[in-house]
């Protein structure tokens, strides 16, 4: 009887062992929820849940800080070197700002299991359109620029920003991809690419200058760099989107399985 009971209760035991194994399971960022979802049942141990949902709570605020502040010193600094790969990066930080509040939205509380689910479909819908339309709007800009022979001024103070950006997106990638680790959050994965896509801007728009500076024939680098990364981060968004699309029909072909059968 005591078996009987327990089974036909709704709660869930987990053991110190189970928490143990689940702190410790191994998920690179490029794991995709769809497997790990199935895996664990969308159930995570009620402690490990609340400390590390916590976490990345916190971490979402200090990235929306660190985007809305990067965003508007990049675009200020924009105006007057004449740069629109730095305005690229001010712009793409801008929609990381926006990327943050979805993250944000998703980990509002310790809910998990379907709702969790939910939250991180409709939070990873959000970044996805957020990647298309800046990679976009980068694309167009840098081209812009690229035809008119728009090229940098005042390179010292690009590489001030350009510096503190690529540090600052560098830590928030390892922090972000480290708890999507732990929680198996696709939405904070996707906020890790976002920040390693800054990083990389960041860098390779240093690289770019420094070139520049030594050899003013290569003044378009500035806008290739610009352009390569609004690229990425097109086929990045659409390759979300194409994700969340086939998870939507998995889910749907096994509704109607079960229905059948």
């Amino acid at each position: 009887m005591a078996k009987e009971s327990l089974l036909d209760s709704d709660k869930v035991v987990y053991s110190s062992e189970d928490e143990d194994e689940e702190t410790k399971r191994a998920r690179g960022c490029a794991t995709s929820y769809l497997v790990d979802e199935r895996e664990t049942s969308g159930k995570l141990p009620p402690k490990f849940r609340q400390r590390w949902f916590r976490a990345a709570s916190m971490l979402a605020l200090v990235s929306f800080i660190s985007a809305v502040g990067f965003s508007i010193a990049s675009i200020i600094i924009s105006q007057t070197t004449e740069s629109s790969a730095v305005f690229a990066t001010g712009f793409d930080a801008f929609f990381a700002a926006i990327n943050v509040v979805a993250v944000c939205w998703r980990f509002r509380d310790e809910l998990n299991g379907e709702i969790g689910t939910m939250r991180e479909k409709k939070a990873s819908t959000v970044i996805a359109t957020s990647f298309i339309l800046g990679g976009i709007a980068t694309i167009v800009i840098a081209l812009h620029n690229l035809e008119i022979d728009d090229h940098p001024t005042k390179t010292d103070e690009m590489k001030v920003v350009l510096g503190v950006g690529a540090l600052l997106y560098a830590i928030l990638t390892f922090l972000q991809c480290y708890v999507a680790q732990l929680v198996n959050s696709q939405s904070m994965r996707a906020l890790a690419v976002d920040s390693a896509q800054g990083a990389f801007m960041s860098v390779g728009l240093l690289v770019s200058t420094y070139v520049y500076t030594k050899f003013k024939q290569f003044w378009y680098l500035d806008h290739v760099v610009a352009t390569i990364v609004g690229v990425l981060s097109l086929i990045y968004g659409i390759s979300l989107f194409v994700e969340i699309l086939g998870l939507n029909i998995k889910e749907r072909l096994m509704l109607a399985f079960q229905r059948e059968f």
